[in-house]
């Protein structure tokens, strides 16, 4: 059974697009929606696979079910012959990936091949995939105490290594730059804090600034 973890942040970002895809999975025979990753009672079991929307989902799901397979919500919709994916007629679209996505490379694999599905046209930044250094907010303060005690090979060892801390007054000039990288009036993004930065930093209204399941469920 797939078991899909719906990411309390994501819901509270996105609740019409997230009601849309839950409404969707709800009709597939061989998925099951989760309630909070942090809650024991709505673990996966052995013989299930993981599926997830949101990368801190994700990265503790990783550790505290470390003998349950995951994916992403992007691979699995890529499993469905029958998905009505919508046709956006070749448009340019800069893709943001997400520093928490290293290393995940069937994830940025799926994204890409989401994109394509719906006839996107992707503009890759430099920084991508595996070398991508924006995680929005999330590289920017010290790593959550519940996350580093629940996941704390990803977030206690190897996080920090990489935070810049700064003043919260701060993160919007980290924002903006991020922003002054994409040449496209239109933007996607598929991490829930990534979105949410580069929304705050296009200051100007200058670009249409997507999560990826927008586009998927609009």
């Amino acid at each position: 059974m797939y078991i899909y973890y719906p990411s309390c942040n994501y819901q509270r970002l996105f609740p019409e697009t997230a009601a849309k895809a839950r409404t969707y999975l709800e009709t597939q025979s061989d998925v099951a929606i989760a309630g909070c990753c942090h809650k024991t009672a709505d673990r996966a079991q052995q013989g299930d696979t993981i599926v997830t929307v949101c990368l801190s989902c994700m990265r503790t799901l990783d550790e505290v079910c470390e003998d349950v397979p995951g994916i992403s919500l992007y691979e699995l919709l890529l499993t469905r012959e029958d998905f009505p994916w919508p046709d956006y007629g070749g448009r340019e679209m800069t893709l943001q990936d997400c520093f928490r996505a290293r290393g995940k490379h069937s994830l940025q694999d799926a994204v890409r091949e989401c994109l394509h599905k719906m006839n996107i046209t992707v503009r890759e930044l430099e920084k991508n995939r595996d070398d991508a250094d924006y995680d929005g907010s999330f590289l920017l303060h010290n790593p959550y105490p519940q996350n580093m005690q629940e996941a704390p090979r990803y977030y206690a060892d190897y996080l920090p290594r990489h935070v810049t801390l700064i003043p919260e007054e701060g993160w919007l000039n980290v924002y903006r730059k991020q922003v002054s990288l994409y040449q496209t009036k239109a933007v996607v993004t598929y991490c829930t804090t990534c979105c949410r930065g580069v929304r705050d930093g296009d200051v100007e209204k200058a670009h249409e600034i997507y999560h990826l399941t927008e586009l998927i469920f609009a």
